[in-house]
């Protein structure tokens, strides 16, 4: 018999003990380093010594230079504690452990790789430029190339229910879910009933989440509520009681695959919010994208190497492969059809020094010619990308950016406004949605290539989180989502340069945030 699971918000215990268990551990630590401070001071010369190595060793380091600034001023204003301060929290990389697990899954992958026939020539025939864009999402995030998918644009949550919803009623196989927030509700209880009835069909059904992102949602055993059901499930990184910062490194992703055949993704979770069924910070504005096809292998790979990192199921992914895909690697003639349009999913991850989801984004505007319109929840980029923006707006290209009218983190907020100056005097146009919450992550450009995706303008998606962006070239979807910026531009509000004249104390906090802004 099935466990019931239970409904409304689940209970706030295990949020209070786990902040109670971090703070008596930060003030310990706190206590016991003053104490061997006092006890010599040769111990205070060499811990101050550590922090200046440190502070010449974040100079030489290859790593944003925004990130290694805001860590050279805080070891600088402490020179005792900020050393050992970086040594604990400032590595942005995972711990070995959690490391060594997610890059166990690389001989897997490279397998599920070269299984896709390469067909960089045909984009290339219609676009050198953006096929160079293509190379290199390949041969940094192990990323292929995929001709003639279908996919089409959804711009919100809820005009994607029924779809979803039919979909997954029409499973025969599998089903994969991976999602960073999930809550009880109406989006979920939907989507739960026919997961529940396909395991109990026998379907192969698996469900990962996000510890750190569901804590306040879900409760700690909700492994085991979903395994009651017949529900293979994954906590990814669970928060214990003990510090530490592994907790930095998330799984942002959200995907829903079917039977390999059919993959959603975008910037909803699974909570009520997302389609608007309840409202938390006026409307939700988000978009999702349906995928069908050979590209859904990407999808269903980067999956697979999160389940397996954990679980060790699959040696091999193979099993999962689209058949039309592996018919075209036989040699049908599936290899020779002419393409009209390409996709690119691709997966970014904190396990190496190539920020693939910026890079990507940088390229687009630096291959711009008419126009780069973006959707991004949060702006807290790096001088590099500000000066990508920039350039493209020089050299005469349209640049939009379109943030929240009502803001969901006030001091985020404040952090994003606090970059807005230097765009608005380059030209960059930015827009502040009225109606609510801007949560969608895109880019789309010249009506030639667009991205969406779970990956923020912001740090933590950029460098310390699991991310997933799907790029389109030359798709008809563009335009959809080129008109869909056009629509929420016009009822949003524009921002001009007036409206961001800080009084002097207002940019001595925008100055203090811009500091803290990489571990935010």
């Amino acid at each position: 018999m099935s466990m019931k699971l239970p409904k409304g918000r689940p209970p706030i215990e295990r949020v209070i003990y786990i902040g109670i268990a971090f703070l008596v551990q930060i003030i310990w630590y706190l206590s016991v380093f003053t104490e061997i401070v006092k006890y010599s001071p040769y111990i205070e010369w060499i811990f101050t010594l550590s922090s200046i190595l440190m502070i010449l060793y974040l100079i030489l380091k290859d790593e944003s230079p925004a990130y290694r600034l805001s860590w050279i001023i805080i070891i600088a204003l402490m020179p005792l504690f900020g050393g050992v301060l970086y040594l604990s929290l400032g590595n942005k990389r995972p711990t070995q452990g959690l490391r060594k697990q997610i890059e166990s899954q690389r001989p897997a992958l490279d397998q599920a790789k070269d299984l896709v026939p390469d067909v960089t020539d045909q984009l290339a025939a219609q676009d050198c430029r953006l096929a160079g864009l293509s190379q290199y999402i390949n041969d940094t995030a192990d990323a292929p190339l995929y001709k003639n998918s279908h996919l089409n644009y959804f711009k919100n949550g809820e005009s994607v229910m029924d779809q979803l919803l039919t979909d997954l009623r029409s499973a025969k196989k599998n089903i994969f879910i991976e999602f960073f927030i999930v809550e009880y509700g109406q989006m979920f209880d939907q989507i739960y009933e026919i997961l529940k009835a396909k395991a109990a069909e026998g379907l192969d059904v698996r469900f990962i989440y996000d510890d750190f992102g569901s804590i306040t949602r879900l409760p700690d055993n909700f492994v085991d509520l979903l395994a009651a059901d017949g529900i293979k499930a994954l906590k990814f990184n669970p928060v214990r009681l003990l510090v530490s910062m592994v907790y930095n490194t998330r799984d942002h992703r959200k995907f829903i695959i079917i039977d390999d055949e059919i993959g959603y993704t975008g910037g909803i979770n699974l909570a009520d919010e997302y389609i608007n069924v309840v409202e938390r910070f006026g409307y939700w504005k988000d978009t999702v994208i349906r995928v069908q096809g050979q590209a859904v292998w990407s999808y269903t790979s980067l999956f697979l190497a999160m389940w397996n990192a954990f679980k060790g199921e699959e040696d091999s992914y193979l099993a999962f492969a689209p058949k039309d895909l592996l018919e075209t690697k036989a040699g049908s003639s599936l290899a020779s059809e002419s393409a009209t349009h390409f996709i690119q999913p691709y997966g970014d991850d904190p396990l190496d020094s190539n920020p693939v989801g910026e890079n990507t984004y940088r390229q687009i505007l630096n291959l711009a010619v008419d126009y780069v319109y973006i959707y991004t929840p949060y702006l807290v980029i790096s001088y590099e990308m500000q000066q990508a923006l920039v350039n493209a707006v020089q050299r005469g290209v349209d640049v939009r950016l379109m943030t929240p009218g009502i803001p969901d983190k006030k001091v985020v907020f404040r952090m994003t406004r606090s970059f807005y100056r230097p765009l608005l005097e380059a030209g960059v146009r930015i827009f502040e949605y009225s109606p609510g919450f801007l949560h969608a992550k895109s880019f789309v450009s010249d009506d030639k290539v667009a991205v969406v995706g779970t990956i923020n303008l912001d740090y933590r998606s950029l460098y310390l989180h699991f991310e997933t962006g799907t790029i389109m070239y030359f798709h008809p979807e563009i335009k959809a989502i080129r008109s869909d910026f056009e629509e929420s531009q016009a009822i949003s509000r524009e921002v001009f340069i007036t409206d961001v004249r800080p009084s002097f104390f207002g940019a001595m906090w925008d100055a203090i945030l811009r500091i803290i802004a990489p571990f935010v």
